[in-house]
This record gives C-alpha cells, structure tokens and sequence, in this order.
C-alpha cells in the first residue's frame, strides 16, 4: 500500500471535514432590517414634544459628562493626588451633575403640564357627552 495513493478504505473511521456553513442556521439579512429599523425609531421620535425632545437627551449628554468627569477627578485627586487636574474634573462633573437634574426636572414638568392638558380635554369630553345625554332625555 503506497501512502501517498488516495485511497478511501485506508482511514475508516476517519471523519468527514468539518464544514463551518452547517454549523448552525444561516444568519438573516441584515441590511433590509436595518433600514426598517432606523425608520421606525425616527417614527417614534416624530410624535415627541420637542421640548421633551430635548430635555430627555440634554440629561443623558449632562448624565453620561457627569460620572466621567466625576470619577477621572476622583481618581487623579484620590490616586495621585493631582488636585490641579483632578479638581477640574470633579467642579465640571459636579456642573454636569447640576445640569443634568435641571433638565430631569424640566422635562418632568413638561410631561405633567401634558398629562394635565389631556386630563382637561377628556373632563371636557366627558362633561359634554353627559350634557348631550341630558339634552337626549329631556326631549324625550
């Protein structure tokens, strides 16, 4: 038997090769989802108040500025001692922190002013619906 003849019978409980495209199932295109996706969430954002709009992403900007700069000040000051980088730090992470809940605060106001407004309609709604109930059974 010659081993570099091709012969089958010579290995057989050799494995066949393992083939990658059957190790699972075939992944889905994602560039038509994706396009869907994008739209839906930008749908989402059209009906928003802009104030509210607004209000909700300046507090996640000053949020996110608020820890880094808070824990790096933290940090140089704690670690290292450097009071003259780490100082800034904290009073920028301390102004970001206020910031942030100004926004948080005016964006809560912004949401009960609108769920006041709309609690108003629906009184109205309802208050007119009972008039024209008793309009009905009056003429009766």
């Amino acid at each position: 038997m010659n081993p570099l003849e091709d012969d089958e019978d010579a290995w057989p409980d050799e494995p066949e090769e393992f083939d990658p495209e059957n190790l699972g199932p075939e992944a889905p295109d994602a560039s038509s989802n994706i396009d869907s996706r994008v739209k839906e969430s930008l749908g989402a954002t059209a009906d928003m108040e802009e104030g509210l709009f607004r209000a909700f992403w300046g507090a996640v900007v000053f949020l996110n500025t608020a820890v880094a700069a808070l824990s790096i000040g933290a940090m140089l000051v704690y670690f290292r001692g450097d009071w003259a980088m780490g100082g800034p730090a904290l009073l920028v992470g301390s102004i970001a922190a206020v910031f942030t809940v100004r926004f948080y605060l005016k964006g809560r106001r912004k949401l009960r002013e609108r769920d006041e407004e709309s609690e108003a309609t629906e009184d109205e709604g309802v208050e007119d619906a009972n008039q024209e109930s008793a309009d009905e059974r009056s003429d009766q």
